[in-house]
């Protein structure tokens, strides 16, 4: 029986691993935090329940049977309301109607029910960041920060975010020695960084027709406003309400260092201006930031693939397709079967 280290317990590594099982490998993935699922995760803090990375899941040949079939839950819930659109002076105008057709799913107590069901009857080990790599001719032997070994593994599949793929490849030793080609190759994608932030009201916010508000000319300091009450009522507390306001690329960038009550404070001063509404005083306030949010440049995967499948590795994830969770898990399905065929 091949045995396959996965590195990474994001979306597409959980996607890849099932299909790798499914044809009979026997899998192990190691994940350096303490829950799966990468930004398609939840937070829950004084009765609010809030998806602080990713919002929702889209359908797609793969989302849509892994999400409505294989792992569907009793709490799965499809955000009735549309996604508007706004532009740098504030102007808010509906969405296009054809996306707004497609389904938004959700769940009632957030998207991390999705990871967490898809990571039962796999072996995951969390809290296990993975130091380095050495191909063998024994196959692939994984090392801890710690030193420790684990392995060797038939293949391997690298699904963690491409700038830490490629630290991780700098220091591994790789047959042929590629690793200069690879560490190139994964560069190439090119990340930005999202500062997400938090802020629940009592009473809550004005209804709207909308769930959410998307800039499309990325030109205003917010990208994403969303009323994540909106995706279930158990979302806030009673009489309560909660907005997410994801902030744009250069904003993040530019307050990468800012103390999170400036950045509080002055994200609250751009949702009133853009929402023409006395939101001055959230009494629940919270704030997450990704470094490595949403890749505005992908890397070829294929170049990747191409290059290093003969030797049993292969790598997927939003590096290679953009920060679409349904876009995650088709790229791990794909590339799983790639790597069981090799």
């Amino acid at each position: 029986m091949t045995t396959i280290a996965i590195i990474g317990a994001g979306m597409s590594g959980l996607a890849a691993a099932h299909t790798l099982q499914d044809m009979g490998h026997t899998v192990t993935l190691f994940e350096q935090m303490g829950e799966v699922g990468g930004r398609a995760t939840t937070q829950q803090r004084e009765g609010y329940i809030y998806d602080s990375g990713a919002q929702y899941i889209k359908p797609g040949p793969v989302s849509t049977p892994f999400v409505t079939e294989r792992f569907a839950l009793p709490d799965l819930v499809d955000i009735p309301k549309p996604v508007w659109i706004f532009d740098q002076q504030g102007n808010i105008q509906e969405g296009d109607p054809l996306q707004n057709a497609e389904a938004k799913w959700n769940y009632r107590n957030g998207l991390i029910a999705l990871a967490r069901r898809m990571a039962e009857g796999l072996d995951v080990r969390l809290h296990t960041p993975i130091a380095r790599v050495q191909h063998t001719a024994r196959g692939w032997q994984l090392f801890s920060q710690a030193n420790q070994p684990f392995g060797p593994f038939d293949r391997l599949l690298i699904t963690i975010p491409a700038p830490q793929a490629a630290d991780l490849i700098a220091v591994s030793i790789l047959p042929d020695s590629l690793q200069e080609r690879i560490v190139d190759l994964l560069r190439a994608a090119r990340y930005n960084p999202i500062i997400s932030v938090m802020l629940g009201y009592t009473p809550p916010p004005r209804e709207r027709p909308y769930y959410a508000l998307v800039n499309t000319d990325r030109a205003h300091p917010i990208s994403w406003l969303a009323w994540e009450h909106e995706k279930s009522s158990n979302r806030a507390p009673e009489g309560s309400g909660l907005l997410i306001a994801q902030m744009a690329p250069a904003y993040s960038r530019r307050h990468h260092d800012t103390a999170d009550e400036e950045v509080i404070h002055d994200t609250i001063s751009h949702v009133v201006d853009l929402l023409q509404e006395p939101l001055h005083m959230p009494v629940f306030t919270d704030i997450r930031r990704w470094p490595l949010a949403l890749p505005f440049q992908k890397a070829d995967a294929d170049a990747l693939n191409a290059l290093m499948l003969p030797s049993g590795l292969a790598f997927c994830g939003d590096s290679f397709t953009g920060g679409r969770v349904h876009l995650a898990l088709e790229h791990g399905v794909n590339v799983a079967k790639q790597l069981s065929y090799t």
